[in-house]
């Protein structure tokens, strides 16, 4: 078995080798660029270069060449975006610091067939649009999970808002009354509001609604219900 453990080592001092020449690399074109992983695409040529600021880019094993944009597979099953497989990845650990005991939580009174993430703002139309059909999506099952992104930031009036929501006794009718546009009374207490934002704006998040699978493959916008629960049944998220 000896032979097997010196296989495995030289691959991995190639590898180690391959990476340290790809950082050179890099780092020789802008000493500021700040590297995240290098990683092997399995079964291919390329290695992924995942950046601090949450760019890929792609490159062989000599570093001398780069891809900027998405890699794809062409398979039997069709054609399976990689590069977007990592991003679900990446956005399953960063939601990891996410507690949802501080959501805002709207659960079916069956069984719970779905989770769905959404980050929510209370001043949002189409938001406001997606809480109008949450009875549609309660009763297939489906929990809407709301983090807080006040789009126009904290201590804005949208972000006071959702601080009046959080706080509120009963935080369910609070949100249905900000989101049909009611005036809530104003109220404060220790909320989550602000990191949820802040987490908001480190998954890359511009505007709402954005809705999260369990997948961790994240939605942009509005999706009809009968669509998003079409595609949560398609997902099996």
């Amino acid at each position: 078995m000896r032979w097997l453990a010196w296989v495995f080592t030289f691959v991995s001092v190639v590898t180690m080798a391959d990476e340290a020449r790809i950082r050179e690399a890099i780092t020789g074109i802008n000493p500021m660029i700040q590297i995240k992983s290098v990683t092997a695409v399995v079964e291919t040529p390329f290695f992924e270069v995942n950046l601090m600021s949450g760019e890929r880019v792609y490159t062989d094993k000599s570093g001398l060449y780069f891809v900027a944009g998405d890699l794809y597979e062409i398979g039997t099953g069709g054609v399976k975006n990689l590069t977007e497989i990592s991003r679900r990845v990446d956005r399953q650990v960063t939601l990891e610091d996410l507690d949802p005991s501080k959501l805002v939580v709207f659960s079916p009174v069956a069984e719970v067939a779905h989770r769905l993430l959404v980050f929510t703002d209370i001043d949002c139309g189409y938001c406001r649009r997606l809480h109008s059909e949450i009875d549609r999506l309660l009763e297939n099952g489906v929990e809407i999970r709301y983090a807080a992104f006040p789009r126009a930031g904290v201590g804005s009036d949208s972000y006071d808002k959702y601080v009046s929501v959080y706080c509120a006794e009963d935080q369910r009718a609070a949100m249905t009354l900000a989101k049909a546009g009611e005036t809530l009374e104003a109220l404060t207490c220790d909320n989550p509001v602000s990191d949820q934002y802040q987490l908001g704006q480190k998954l890359g998040i511009t505007g709402t609604p954005t809705l999260i699978f369990d997948n961790g493959e994240m939605q942009p916008g509005y999706l009809p219900w009968r669509d998003l629960l079409e595609r949560m049944n398609q997902l099996g998220s």
